[in-house]
């Protein structure tokens, strides 16, 4: 397993992937995630560089959608739910499904070969999960998309929405003199109710590891103030978990 992620790594630093850079959220308003799980032998990161960057093009150029992203999870194993997170970023919710399918891109390519290549893509990954959110704030420091986002997955109770969203703005302002790239706030609107484990995530974007494990890492105590506003924070939110993802192809 750990030379298949080894060679997964490689292929994506060769066929990294850029666009002009108008701006990392590019005016977003909905974002779709999908969380997906590679099968090792399969090639899905040159499937994901040869066919479906290519039609994310095309849907960005039709303005169905503002921009897409692949992010590889870093800390991903063989019991990881998934090892790619794939984001889709839409100022127009209607759009969603406009201009999907693969012939949109290729319009050369027969019925037969269409078929058989949504064969081959279906065995070289799997779909865990597709969830909506809308954006409800950010902030970059940079046009260009950063090359590091830690995704924080946050369930906050009902009824303490808006206070909670209130205090991540507030957060928001301790961005700039911090190490990180860029900041955001996202709801999800997918679905909802008690049974789900997050409906909030937000994402700290870093340009370098040691930018993001300088504030991870070092231990400090609290002052009476600190401490009581650690203790708000802990009411309006719990904190589910975290992943690091790497960005190895971003389009706008």
């Amino acid at each position: 397993m750990k030379n298949y992620f080894f060679t997964l790594i490689l292929f994506f630093s060769i066929g990294f992937i850029t666009a002009q850079e108008d701006g990392v959220s590019n005016g977003a308003t909905f974002i779709q995630v999908d969380y997906i799980k590679t099968v090792p032998g399969k090639n899905y990161g040159q499937i994901l560089n040869e066919k479906w960057a290519k039609l994310a093009e095309k849907r960005i150029e039709e303005g169905t959608i503002v921009g897409w992203d692949a992010w590889w999870n870093m800390n991903s194993t063989d019991e990881s739910n998934h090892d790619i997170l794939l984001v889709t970023l839409l100022t127009n919710i209607d759009s969603i499904g406009a201009g999907a399918g693969i012939k949109r891109a290729f319009p050369e390519m027969t019925d037969d070969e269409v078929a058989e290549f949504n064969k081959k893509n279906r065995e070289a990954r799997k779909i865990v999960n597709t969830t909506i959110y809308t954006v409800v704030d950010n902030y970059f420091k940079q046009d260009s998309v950063p090359k590091i986002a830690l995704t924080n997955y946050m369930k906050v109770t009902h009824g303490d929405e808006f206070d909670y969203e209130e205090m991540e703005k507030e957060y928001k302002q301790t961005v700039e003199a911090s190490s990180k790239a860029g900041w955001a706030l996202h709801k999800r609107v997918d679905r909802f109710g008690s049974g789900l484990n997050n409906n909030y995530m937000t994402v700290d974007f870093y340009n370098k590891m040691s930018e993001m494990m300088d504030e991870r890492a070092p231990t400090f105590e609290m002052s009476e103030e600190q401490r009581e506003k650690h203790d708000e924070i802990q009411k309006l939110r719990r904190h589910v978990y975290s992943d690091t993802h790497w960005n190895f192809i971003s389009l706008r």
